[in-house]
């Protein structure tokens, strides 16, 4: 498969782009929900994260080599559909797990912001840091990019508030078994649509109804 990882005078370094990168996200995941003055450390890892990518570029924005984000082939809009069905299909799936009701009876506006992160999510870790470890071939790109993804939303629920439980077992395991299921959905279409697709169809059901984010979502 081609590699898309995108010019830049930092070809060589493609590991040290995409851990740093990677690192100053599980930053921010870990301090997002702070207050000031640790909540600096959220935004350093964000900034550190952003000059990371940035450093991949060489200073030239090239973001459809870079994020996987070029005009999609006709395969790759069969396979988005395919995964927009996937991704419905696990956010009824979850609502009946959590026994919620298997569809939203509406969309709330809450909705929207869950799938404008989830497509972020997608864009950095399918995009960029499956992309650019794509020179490592294609299988070791797709668990990496799920295990660097993993350790961020893995990150995100560490410091839970006072009486609140979290099986953070299960949240790696399936936030990885599903890393991968997008990874090789980004890998067979050539494109980081399929992914995105999937993951903005999950988000828009299983949190369609909620009014409120989660505590765990960006504060």
């Amino acid at each position: 498969m081609p590699d898309s990882g995108g010019p830049s005078p930092g070809r060589a370094w493609p590991l040290s782009d995409a851990a740093v990168a990677s690192a100053g996200m599980c930053v921010f995941a870990l301090f997002a929900h702070t207050r000031l003055p640790t909540f600096l450390l959220a935004a350093g890892g964000l900034v550190v994260a952003t000059l990371a990518i940035q450093h991949s570029m060489g200073g030239r924005w090239s973001a459809a080599a870079m994020f996987g984000l070029a005009v999609p082939s006709r395969k790759a809009l069969v396979v988005a559909a395919a995964a927009c069905l996937l991704g419905a299909g696990l956010g009824v799936l979850y609502r009946v797990v959590t026994q919620v009701g298997a569809a939203p009876a509406a969309l709330e506006r809450f909705a929207f912001v869950a799938a404008i992160i989830g497509a972020a999510e997608e864009i950095v870790y399918r995009g960029y840091v499956q992309g650019r470890l794509r020179r490592l071939g294609w299988a070791a790109a797709v668990a990496l990019a799920a295990a660097a993804h993993t350790a961020y939303k893995s990150a995100l629920f560490v410091f839970p508030p006072e009486g609140v439980a979290i099986d953070l077992g299960f949240i790696v395991v399936w936030t990885f078994v599903g890393g991968v299921a997008l990874g090789l959905l980004r890998e067979f279409s050539d494109s980081v649509l399929p992914p995105v697709a999937a993951h903005v169809c999950f988000d828009l059901i299983a949190y369609g109804d909620r009014l409120m984010a989660p505590w765990w979502v960006w504060s």
